[in-house]
């Protein structure tokens, strides 16, 4: 039996080079951190059904708020989460504007991009 593989979202693709090419050390912090913010993601929108901030982030994983802060950022870009409001404080991201399977997209392809590795619970 063959595996369907859904084709590649080009516009994604497109919206995820164009983040790669606005700030290559954000996007190389976004990717080192990547399966650590899906955990994120997935514990703030399913587990707990809560809104979140970049802080909440780093008080609940092993990332510092800076770091979740602007992956968060490029999450908003690519249109994974949204936020709520826009102001000098740090944003609030509402639980229920999670796109948890555009992460997956993303996911598939930074993996096959190789700008991230197929995650291994054992490494």
């Amino acid at each position: 039996m063959t595996q369907q593989v859904e084709p590649v979202d080009q516009e994604l693709m497109q919206n995820i080079v164009s983040a790669k090419d606005g700030s290559e050390r954000k996007f190389k912090t976004f990717t080192g951190s990547f399966y650590i913010l899906k955990s994120a993601l997935r514990y703030f929108s399913v587990k707990k059904g809560m809104s979140f901030t970049s802080s909440k982030v780093s008080d609940n994983f092993p990332v510092s708020a800076p770091v979740a802060g602007s992956s968060l950022k490029i999450l908003d870009e690519l249109g994974v989460v949204e936020s709520r409001t826009r102001s000098s404080s740090p944003n609030r991201y509402m639980s229920e504007d999670v796109d948890l399977e555009k992460m997956e997209q993303i996911q598939e392809i930074l993996i096959e991009n190789f700008e991230i590795k197929e995650f291994n619970p054992e490494e």
